[in-house]
This record gives structure tokens, C-alpha cells and sequence, in this order.
């Protein structure tokens, strides 16, 4: 007799019945794995979140464990109009006094009027070379072309033509690019004929140069000369007004002059920048401390904990780095060998606590210790600090193992459920077979029932009994 439907012989709902016993076979080892994948979520984000803490308080160590950050310098002018001050990071602190008596001028020279020689040559020279321009009365045939000439001349030394309009007059002026009585120009005209003509492009004429040179068609407006100054009353001269080989590492720029009138050049530590580099690793320090104190924490009250309570990962990384904040150094030509020394000390809760006038004393009586203290390239506390932290952070470091290890874990939950899923799919199967066969079953007795019930009723002499 075969069954058409799920428990129409039992009169069981088979149907509903099997998921619920398969649902309530896998409740418990779900449960499980929803809440060990939780945590391991939960402790991945931990481990995220002090990966990118300890990268940040990684970075802000870099302008501690440089030893030139401590040699940043500042330099000062009292009177910027007479003459700028800078300085390289490895000068000396100092004070000086300046005095400028003339300044470092370019050589100028104007014709007297547009004259320039009607054809032959035009030599520049000065004291570092020379160089020619040819005219032939074609080509430069406008008092513009000779100006265009000159400028584009391959092997011009240093000269710049310009062109001035004097009561509608033309002139050529002749500039000297670098100042300094060694680059005075010497001008020099000849000619192709041996008559030397100074050629007047207003009026289209020629005149005859009678002293042989051009010396007498132009007037020097500005002289060559070098910059004349002293410093700390040291008599001194320049070609330029940029010095830099007066003060080592130091440059001094000519502005105005102030006879009798000295200004002040100062060298002097950047002590500031320093103190918010230090300051700067406090309050890192200090950040990094409170998100491994949230991660770490455990409410009795509550009786919860933080992702990360009692790992022996954070606990490692916290000892290491508090042990060097706390750590001495040998440097026996210095006091300063402890942050302690210097004013940074750790409070009760376990952060680090700046006493600033500490600081202040410290870099006064001995900069270069606190650099050591913070800089020197094998115990130095910001140098130990960040190569400590590299190890954690490197690629394929510590904290990436433990992230693989975490992820390896999560990809093991996904397996289990897999697994899970194949045996509740062999359960469910096993189950309606065995329900199905049971109800096959009760079906078969049922009828056998019934017939047998028929056949007696109609056994002859046998009269049923009815009840009145």
C-alpha cells in the first residue's frame, strides 16, 4: 500500500516534525560557533586597532630618534631691512655684530645717444672673459636687432641688453648680471674698414668715432663694487651681497647699509621644536596606553572583559616599551640619562607625566645629553623604542602571525558549519526515511485492523453484540 504524503498513515505531521528535530540537533553546535566567532571577531578588531595604534606611536618617534632634529637651529636678524639671516642645521649658536658700509652693485652703462657702430664688432669683456657681437649694418639694422644680438649671443659672459627712450630718443643700456668690482665691462668697437663709424639709427647717419673706440658714447650710471661690511668689527668686502663664507653654515644677505648703526645676527637652538617632539611622544604614549587599558579591562561587576584581557601578546608589547621608557643609558660625560632626569616620569595609572620646567632646564644645561638620551643610534630611547616596534610591525611580523592566525581560525568556523550542514542534511534524510517507514507501517497495521474487524463481523453465527 503506498503512502502518498508524509504521515497520512500515522496521522504524525512529519513534515514539521523532522526540521524541528534536525533544527534541535544543530542549535547547540551553532551557538558554539556564533559565539567562539564572536570573540575571535571581536579580537581580530583588537588586534587591528593596536596594529594601527603602534604604527601611529611608531611615527611619532621619528624626530626623536633623528639626532639632526636636535641640531634644527634658529637664526635672527634685529633689523631685516639691513641685511637677513639664516642658518643650517649644523651651526654654531652664537651672536654677531654687522655693520654694512656699501652694498655689492652691477656695472651700468647707457649710450649718450642711440649710437652703436654701423658695421664690425662689439666686444664685451670683464675679468672673466669676453665675448662678440658682429654687425653689419643688415642684420642690425634697428637698434632693437643690436639689443636682441647681444642677449643671444651663445658665449655672452653676463651682459643684458635693454633699450631706454630718452625725450624720444633711443639708447642701448648695457647691464652687468653679477656685481662686483671684478665684473666691470670693458666695451671695445672695430671695424671691417678700418674707419671706425658710430652709426645714429634716429637719423640714419654715420659719424666717425675720432678717438678710435667707443668709449666716449656712453656714460656709466652704475660702477662695479664690491659690498663693503664688517662683523664683530672685522673689516671685510664681497662681490656678491649673499655671504656665506663669513659664518660658518650660515647665510647673511646684504639689504641697506647702517654705518654706526650695528644690527645683531643671533644663532641660537630651536629648543621649542624640540620640546613638542617630547611632547608629542608623551601624549602618544599616553593614547597608546588607554586603548591597551580598554582592550585589556575586565568589570568584575559585570564580569566582562575587554577582547584582548590576559593576552600575553599585549602584555609583552606594553612591558617591552614601558621597560625602555624607564631604562638608563650609559653616558657618563652627561646627568641626563633617564627620561625621569629630563621630567617625564609615569603617574599611577600607568601614563607618563611631562614636567615642562624640568625639560627646560635640561636643554639649557646639557642639549647635547637630551639628544643622546633620545637619538644615539644604539641605546637611545626613541632609537630602541622604534626598532623594538619594527619587529611587531614588519611584514609578515608578529602581529600579522597573529592575524593569520585569528583569520585561520574563522576560515576553521566556516569548515564546521560546512561539516555541519552535510551531517544535518544526512540526519534529515535518515529521519524521514525512518518516520516514512514508520508511517508505512502504522498505515499497514491500521488496515490489517480494519479487515480483520470486517472479517469477524462477517464469520457466520457470529452476531455483534450491541450495546443498549
Amino acid at each position: 500500500m503506498a503512502i502518498s504524503s508524509p504521515g497520512i498513515g500515522s496521522g504524525i505531521d512529519i513534515k514539521s516534525l523532522v526540521p524541528d528535530l534536525v533544527d534541535a540537533s544543530r542549535a547547540p553546535t551553532l551557538n558554539r560557533l556564533a559565539r567562539k566567532e564572536a570573540t575571535l571577531q571581536a579580537e581580530l578588531s583588537a588586534v587591528g586597532l593596536l596594529k594601527s595604534a603602534l604604527s601611529e606611536f611608531q611615527t611619532k618617534l621619528d624626530g626623536l630618534k633623528d639626532a639632526t632634529t636636535f641640531s634644527n637651529r634658529t637664526a635672527a636678524s634685529s633689523d631685516k631691512a639691513i641685511a637677513a639671516f639664516t642658518a643650517d642645521n649644523n651651526a654654531a649658536a652664537g651672536s654677531y655684530s654687522l655693520e654694512i658700509t656699501s652694498l655689492a652693485s652691477a656695472q651700468k652703462l647707457v649710450t649718450q645717444q642711440d649710437y652703436v657702430i654701423s658695421e664690425g664688432t662689439l666686444e664685451f669683456a670683464d675679468a672673466g672673459g669676453s665675448f662678440t657681437v658682429t654687425l653689419d649694418g643688415t642684420n642690425n639694422a634697428t637698434i632693437e636687432s643690436v639689443r636682441d644680438a647681444i642677449n643671444n649671443a651663445e658665449d655672452n659672459i653676463g651682459v643684458t641688453a635693454t633699450i631706454l627712450v630718452v625725450n624720444g630718443s633711443k639708447r642701448l643700456v648695457f647691464n652687468a648680471d653679477e656685481t662686483g668690482a671684478e665684473n666691470q665691462l670693458t666695451i671695445t668697437g672695430t671695424t671691417t674698414t678700418g674707419d671706425l663709424d658710430i652709426y645714429d639709427y634716429n637719423s640714419g647717419t654715420a659719424t666717425p668715432d675720432v678717438n678710435g673706440d667707443v668709449a666716449t658714447f656712453y656714460d656709466q650710471v652704475v660702477a662695479a663694487a664690491d659690498a663693503v661690511f664688517s662683523v664683530d668689527g672685522q673689516p671685510m668686502t664681497s662681490a656678491t651681497n649673499t655671504i656665506t663664507d663669513v659664518i660658518p653654515d650660515a647665510t647673511i644677505t646684504l639689504a641697506g647699509t647702517n654705518v654706526g648703526e650695528p644690527i645683531t645676527l643671533s644663532i641660537s637652538e630651536n629648543s621649542s621644536a624640540i620640546k613638542n617632539q617630547i611632547s608629542t611622544l608623551v601624549d602618544g604614549y599616553n593614547e597608546l596606553i588607554a586603548l591597551i587599558n580598554e582592550q585589556t579591562s575586565y568589570n568584575p561587576d559585570s564580569d566582562t572583559a575587554g577582547p584582548l584581557f590576559g593576552d600575553s601578546l599585549i602584555g609583552s608589547i606594553e612591558r617591552q616599551i614601558r621597560n625602555t621608557l624607564t631604562s638608563r643609558i650609559d653616558n657618563n660625560d652627561s646627568s641626563y640619562t633617564s627620561l625621569a632626569s629630563i621630567g617625564i616620569t609615569t603617574t599611577s595609572d600607568g601614563s607618563l607625566e611631562l614636567d615642562s620646567g624640568k625639560l627646560d632646564t635640561a636643554l639649557k644645561d646639557d642639549y647635547t645629553g637630551v639628544t643622546t638620551l633620545f637619538s644615539d643610534d644604539t641605546q637611545g630611547v626613541a632609537f630602541k623604542i622604534d626598532a623594538m616596534l619594527e619587529n611587531y610591525l614588519q611584514i609578515s611580523g608578529t602581529i600579522d602571525g597573529r592575524t593569520d592566525s585569528i583569520n585561520a581560525k574563522l576560515e576553521g568556523i566556516s569548515d564546521e558549519r560546512t561539516k555541519l550542514d552535510y551531517r544535518s542534511a544526512q540526519l534529515e534524510a535518515r529521519l524521514y526515511k525512518q518516520f516514512n517507514a514508520m508511517d508505512l507501517l502504522v498505515a499497514q497495521l491500521n488496515s490489517t485492523g480494519s479487515w480483520l474487524s470486517s472479517a469477524l463481523d462477517n464469520l457466520p453465527g457470529v452476531v455483534r453484540q450491541t450495546n443498549k
